[in-house]
């Protein structure tokens, strides 16, 4: 092993003459290596009290001494002060002195008179060996170090996932390392989740007592903070984390950091509630506000109206493969929600799965498919919004899709009969348990609605109304006589928010109420004996 000559080491020399301690500190001066006298002695008794203070690498020690002697300096120091290196010098070769200086694990015994070289050589053995075992150390702690690491990135992955997988059951997790396992012993804990329009770097945020920060795996943007309290109470705790907040958005003003902060929760096991309670509590930022944190309450879950009107134009210009004014009414539904005073993160992505669903059950249909190529776009979308609290990554990723799918929609788009009225009852043929009305119809195909009326009646004998409904109650016939659903149920997903009208419609069509058809064919439709073999 290399011994590193830069090093500095300390030492002290204990002997009773004063002659034989001057001749080993001059023997030592051309020592290569850096050393530093701490003191001298002249009994046992004086050393052990430097040795205590001081606390030196190595130890030059004479053994016959008054008061106290060598023999009782080297076996209390071997074992109360083991990293110290023992140099016995004697001028005694008294088999007693020898087998205590070997029982005190002594790196030399040199005998008076000893030379230059064999005090030089004593001294490198002594040096070797606490480099040997500082070398060790560092190891044993590095090793220590890094076992730790890799229990702290284990229980990060274990948090995440617990955190991050909706569809796995709440349990308590199980942590292993030091920085984890006080999750688990808190009494209280709260749940915060940082944004930042810039990457939210864990280093530069301000640290805390009694808090763990654990970045996002999906976005740079997002980092969780979890407060917990061994012992106290929610208002203590709460206090703590207006503390907290206030801190870190005063300390990251550039970056417009905003804070979602879930209610206190007593058990680890319900992080992945709290961590959904700190999305819906951003969710509730105003559009154009930023630098603010916000507290989840019961509140949150239920919220006021606040829609843009032209959903229907966007979907059926994605039907239609319009791909340019897929990307015009885009632009307009984000604007629609820049220019509302009162809009909020929360409204906007309330319409956004919307539109994203009704996209998807467009796919469906034309793809003939339960589960088209794009069918996990709602889960997708949730993914997204449950990362994104800016308007531009929620417009990307919906420009990315409604684009994409209009794309795909182009090769199937069945309005383009150059006749509008073909059009028209294509549209209504699809969308028929939409709740359709001729001005909302009208206004996809850019006609006047009394016009449409008139073409409409003129081309199929019959007018918009009668042909809708005419519809319905097929279909719903077909759902009487196929399942079990309930009435109201059925006239609901055919478009009757009124399962009266539903029922006058139905018997005016039929002659029959719904029940009463239903009842007519299974009467009719029973098998008897013989349609049984």
């Amino acid at each position: 092993m290399r011994v590193e000559v830069n090093a500095m080491y300390t030492f002290i020399v204990v002997d009773d003459e004063h002659l034989i301690r001057k001749g080993l500190l001059k023997k030592l001066e051309a020592s290569e290596h850096k050393l530093t006298l701490l003191g001298e002695a002249d009994n046992g008794a004086d050393a052990l009290e430097l040795i205590e203070s001081s606390s030196p690498d190595i130890v030059f020690t004479d053994m016959r001494m008054p008061e106290m002697d060598g023999q009782w300096l080297i076996r209390t120091v071997s074992q109360r002060f083991p990293h110290i290196k023992l140099i016995v010098i004697s001028g005694h070769t008294d088999f007693d002195y020898m087998q205590e200086a070997i029982s005190a694990k002594v790196v030399n015994y040199l005998l008076k008179p000893f030379s230059r070289d064999e005090v030089q050589r004593a001294l490198q053995q002594a040096i070797l060996t606490l480099e040997q075992e500082r070398s060790l150390k560092q190891e044993v702690v590095q090793l220590t170090v890094e076992t730790e690491q890799m229990k702290i990135d284990a229980d990060q992955q274990t948090f995440l996932h617990v955190v991050l997988s909706p569809h796995l059951p709440a349990k308590r997790p199980v942590f292993r390392s030091r920085e984890f396992a006080v999750l688990l012993e808190a009494e209280l804990l709260l749940f915060m989740m940082i944004y930042s329009p810039k990457p939210c770097i864990v280093e530069h945020l301000p640290s805390f007592p009694q808090s763990l920060y654990i970045p996002h795996p999906q976005s740079e943007q997002l980092v969780f903070l979890m407060m917990y309290n061994q012992a106290g109470t929610v208002t203590e705790l709460q206090k703590h984390a207006v503390l907290y907040t206030e801190r870190i958005l005063a300390e990251t003003t550039t970056t417009e950091c905003c804070i979602g902060i879930s209610l206190p929760l007593s058990n680890v096991s319900r992080i992945r509630d709290a961590h959904h309670q700190s999305i819906l509590a951003l969710d509730q930022r105003s559009i154009t506000d930023f630098g603010k944190c916000y507290t989840y309450t019961e509140e949150n879950s239920t919220l006021s109206s606040l829609r843009w009107n032209r959903s229907h134009e966007l979907l059926f210009s994605i039907e239609s493969g319009s791909v340019s004014k897929v990307q015009e009414l885009i632009a307009d539904f984000f604007a629609f929600f820049l220019q509302q005073p009162d809009a909020l993160l929360a409204h906007l992505k309330e319409q956004c799965r919307d539109i994203v669903a009704e996209t998807k059950r467009l796919l469906q249909h034309y793809l003939q498919s339960g589960s088209s190529g794009n069918g996990n776009a709602s889960s997708s979308l949730e993914a997204v919004l449950d990362i994104s609290f800016d308007m531009e990554s929620i417009r990307q990723y919906m420009d990315k899709v409604l684009t994409g799918t209009a794309l795909l929609l182009q090769e199937y788009n069945p309005y383009r009969s150059d006749q509008v009225i073909d059009n028209v009852r294509k549209y209504i043929d699809i969308h028929y348990a939409k709740n359709l009305t001729l001005e909302w119809v009208s206004s996809l195909f850019y006609l006047n609605p009394s016009y449409l009326s008139y073409l409409f009646k003129e081309k199929h004998g019959e007018n918009f109304t009668d042909y809708v409904n005419r519809l319905r109650i097929e279909q719903a016939k077909r759902a009487l006589t196929l399942t079990e659903d309930k009435v109201y149920r059925i006239a609901k997903q055919l478009g009757y928010d009124n399962p009266k009208y539903f029922f006058r419609v139905f018997k005016k069509v039929t002659g029959l109420t719904p029940e009463e058809f239903r009842k007519q064919y299974k009467v009719r439709t029973t098998p008897n004996s013989n349609d049984l073999r």
